[in-house]
This record gives C-alpha cells, sequence and structure tokens, in this order.
C-alpha cells in the first residue's frame, strides 16, 4: 500500500517537472524496480534467517543423535528413513535451501536491470554542468526520486 502511495507521489510530482515524457517514464520505471529489487531483498533475507534455523536444527539433532548412540554414521541414516518427522524436516530443509537459490537469482537479476536503468537515467540527467534552468530539475529530480523511493540518481556506483 505505501508503494502504491509513493508510486502515485511521484508521478505526481513528476508531473509539474518540466522533463520529457520518455525521462518521466524512466524514472517510474526506476522507482517500479526499486520497489521490486527491495521485495526481493526482503523476502530473501527472511529466508536465510529461515536456513540458519533449519541448519542449526540439524546440526544439532545429529550432534545429539551422535552422543546418544555410538553406532556407525549408516544406521544414523537408516533412522532419519524410518522416521516420518525428520523425512518431513529434511525435505522442508532442502526445499527451503532451493527456494533461498532461486529468489537469490531472481534478485540478482532484477538488481542488474535495476542498475543498468539507474545508470541510463543518471546519463540523460547529466546534460551539462552549468547552473542553468537543466541543471535546476536535474537536482530536484535527483531529489525528489531520493526522498520518495530511495533512488540515488547522483553517482553511478
Amino acid at each position: 500500500m505505501a508503494a502504491k502511495k509513493d508510486s502515485n507521489l511521484l508521478v505526481k510530482e513528476l508531473q509539474e517537472l518540466p522533463i520529457s515524457e520518455d525521462v518521466k517514464f524512466i524514472l517510474l520505471e526506476l522507482s517500479k524496480r526499486k520497489s521490486k529489487m527491495n521485495q526481493l531483498k526482503t523476502r530473501l533475507r527472511l529466508l536465510s534467517v529461515i536456513n540458519t534455523g533449519l541448519a542449526i536444527i540439524l546440526l544439532f539433532w545429529l550432534v545429539k543423535m551422535s552422543q546418544i548412540s555410538h553406532t556407525d554414521v549408516f544406521d544414523l541414516l537408516a533412522y532419519l528413513g524410518s522416521s516420518k518427522a525428520s523425512i518431513i524436516f529434511v525435505i522442508l530443509s532442502i526445499s527451503s535451501m532451493i527456494l533461498t537459490q532461486s529468489v537469490s537469482k531472481e534478485y540478482n537479476k532484477h538488481k542488474k536491470k535495476y542498475d543498468d536503468l539507474r545508470e541510463e537515467a543518471i546519463s540523460r540527467l547529466n546534460t551539462g554542468w552549468k547552473g542553468n534552468e537543466s541543471s535546476r530539475v536535474r537536482d530536484m529530480i535527483s531529489t525528489l526520486m531520493h526522498q520518495i523511493n530511495g533512488v540515488n540518481l547522483r553517482h553511478t556506483k
């Protein structure tokens, strides 16, 4: 809901600026990509916490099982296969790690698209260094994008 509000505010603010429609489109698309990238980053952090918890539980369980029974590792694996709860836990752990890998790839893809579009927006806005109307508009756009969506249009790297 907040992203929709920010998007509407950005559209309203951009309409008041004396810039071309293609620059407005690029800035709106940049804002959408930033929001999508932030959503994926949050999901990736959540999955990382879940995976860490699952790994700690699995490690603790294996250490406890090895201390209780001084049998062979294959006997521990046979016990793991005989318990339905253990099978479900291992499947959940593997699925969570696969999902994390998928979200990580998607995040990296969206981050690259965002960075490419951000550099294009920066190159379009960097038309001159003189303190004239276009530089004032460029500064207003940079400030507006940073305040509403946290998009940095001043530095490329």
